[in-house]
């Protein structure tokens, strides 16, 4: 009797699901390759987020947004947790959750064609071009940004970082501000297309500084061990192979 019993209780463990992760949807952008890549699902904030938080018993939803519906999608509830957060924009778009430790950062340049001949300084100088940015910019960037481009007539935001690119090329802006490793992804990938000259030369201005960037979470528990898990990625050198990727 007692035997059968055994072998029952043994068969149940080996045949028994293993414990399903709690699931976290995840608001990231839907234009920021090689940050973001929603059509392999993969990228570096993609990646910086599963190896934190799958060792810890969550598993990522990704959910790929335009800014303005990452931000609506965060304050209606829809996700958990949202990509792309500094002190500025969740001052500036009024958000509620728990911020983590520095996560990644972006270095944002000025990019023009050299054949314009700019020389910037600073950037109350692009205060009078055709600036293309990307959406968010104006929340994301802080006040002197803010400022120069509410008084630029001609500043516009899109949500598709290759289109700034293309548009750079075919000379329909004069200036575009974006991230240094999105521009290199995007001007490779049209250059493949063979349809617009992407190799021609170009200046790039240093007139942002770095933007640190992190996640807001709803939840105190996970953004506290996803601080904890950042950490050890960083020490164990996982996190630079993670950049090394892309």
């Amino acid at each position: 009797m007692w035997l059968r019993i055994v072998i029952i209780m043994l068969s149940l463990c080996v045949t028994s699901p293993a414990v399903s992760k709690e699931k976290l949807k995840v608001a990231f952008g839907n234009a920021l390759a090689p940050w973001v890549i929603p059509e392999t699902h993969n990228g570096i904030i993609i990646d910086l987020i599963t190896e934190a938080l799958e060792p810890a018993g969550y598993e990522i939803i990704p959910l790929y947004y335009p800014y303005a519906r990452r931000i609506k999608s965060y304050k209606s509830g829809l996700v958990d947790a949202t990509c792309d957060m500094n002190i500025n924009t969740i001052q500036k778009e009024g958000l509620v959750g728990f911020f983590t430790d520095e996560a990644y950062t972006y270095e944002n340049f000025a990019v023009s064609l050299k054949e314009k001949g700019y020389q910037f300084k600073h950037l109350n100088e692009l205060g009078n071009l055709r600036l293309l940015s990307w959406q968010g910019a104006i929340a994301h960037l802080g006040d002197e940004y803010a400022k120069m481009a509410s008084n630029n007539p001609y500043y516009r935001e899109i949500h598709d970082q290759e289109s700034q690119v293309k548009m750079l090329f075919r000379k329909h802006i004069d200036v575009i501000q974006l991230d240094k490793q999105i521009f290199k992804h995007y001007r490779a990938k049209i250059a493949l297309k063979g349809k617009i000259d992407t190799m021609v030369k170009v200046d790039r201005f240093p007139l942002f500084g770095k933007s640190p960037n992190g996640f807001l979470f709803r939840s105190s528990k996970i953004r506290n061990k996803f601080n904890q898990q950042l950490k050890r990625l960083k020490e164990s050198g996982q996190y630079d192979a993670i950049f090394e990727r892309y």
